[in-house]
């Protein structure tokens, strides 16, 4: 295991940080949604969060469906699901992915 990685995350691929690391962080990347486009997350194992790092949208749950805007950061914890979509202007975020310890996929 090497000590140190540098990786520029704009050229749009995940990182997977236990090369380096050896906490709970399973994968790191910036991704981006076109206008209107949708993803689904499940926190199935795992937990993510994220941030966004530009553009506009919604993050929507059974529960709750609230505004994103850059500066903005979500936390999935174990169990949970979101929809995320992206505003007019698309949308981009940070996302890492960590591993709940005890846990496996549900």
């Amino acid at each position: 295991m090497t000590s140190t990685a540098i990786t520029a995350l704009r050229r749009g691929r995940a990182v997977d940080p236990g090369q380096v690391l050896t906490g709970p962080l399973r994968g790191v990347g910036l991704s981006w949604l076109d206008p209107q486009q949708s993803i689904e997350l499940t926190a199935d194992g795992v937990e993510h969060t994220l941030y966004v790092t530009a553009g506009a949208g919604r993050a929507s749950t059974d529960e709750a469906d609230v505004p994103l805007a850059e500066g903005t950061a979500v936390t999935l914890p174990l169990g949970a699901e979101l929809v995320l979509t992206a505003g007019e202007s698309g949308l981009e975020y940070f996302h890492a992915v960590l591993a709940v310890p005890g846990e496996g996929p549900r």
